[in-house]
């Protein structure tokens, strides 16, 4: 791509390629290419996963068979974003965590089994779940993070289970465990990396 199609951008990670074309002309054209050189080195491109993307936002209306496309745990498509300057929404073709990470999160976050942990203190509690959410964040977090409040919201929900099985007092009273933890977010906001994300109990 570099030594024949220096105007034409594209990034790689392993073999994983997004290629920038500026019509589905120049797409076609780019994918056949590839496709000739891979062959001569003994390789192929994927045929599933091998597509020419639209990617649609309001200067670019039309439509398309395939609209999005996930390249390192992102999901591009198109989505409502806001203009702070005219106070008003359109519509752009941007990047969030995707589906399948949001799932792989969720399974480890239930792989903790917080709720059981009652052997752990607080202040270990916080210590585990922090060492393991700051990373998401600071990799998933950086673009439309209110994808990612999906997955971290389960934590909460761990944490009042916590909660109610280490002490006796809560054991029968999920909305007092609750109230309780929504109390502890407001007075100390930033004890957990999620709750300072914006994923707090209320």
């Amino acid at each position: 791509m570099a030594r024949t199609y220096p105007s034409v951008p594209f990034e790689r990670y392993c073999d994983d390629v997004v290629v920038h074309g500026r019509s589905q002309a120049q797409a076609e054209y780019i994918r056949d290419k590839i496709a000739a050189r891979m062959l001569d080195c003994g390789l192929e491109l994927h045929p599933d996963k091998t597509r020419i993307v639209y990617c649609k936002d309001d200067n670019r209306p039309g439509a398309h068979a395939h609209e999005q496309f996930t390249f390192l745990g992102y999901t591009f498509r198109p989505r409502q974003a806001f203009n702070h300057k005219s106070a008003t929404f359109f519509v752009a073709f941007l990047p969030a965590v995707s589906r399948d990470a949001q799932v792989r999160i969720r399974r480890t976050i239930r792989s903790w089994r917080i709720h059981r942990r009652s052997d752990l203190t607080f202040p270990e509690i916080v210590a585990h779940i922090n060492r393991h959410v700051a990373g998401w964040i600071a990799y998933y977090g950086r673009f439309y993070k209110t994808e990612l409040y999906v997955a971290l919201r389960g934590i909460n929900t761990y944490l009042v289970r916590w909660a109610r099985r280490k002490y006796k007092r809560l054991k029968r009273r999920p909305k007092r465990a609750w109230a309780l933890l929504a109390d502890m977010a407001r007075r100390q906001p930033g004890m957990f990396t999620h709750w300072r994300f914006g994923v707090a109990p209320t």
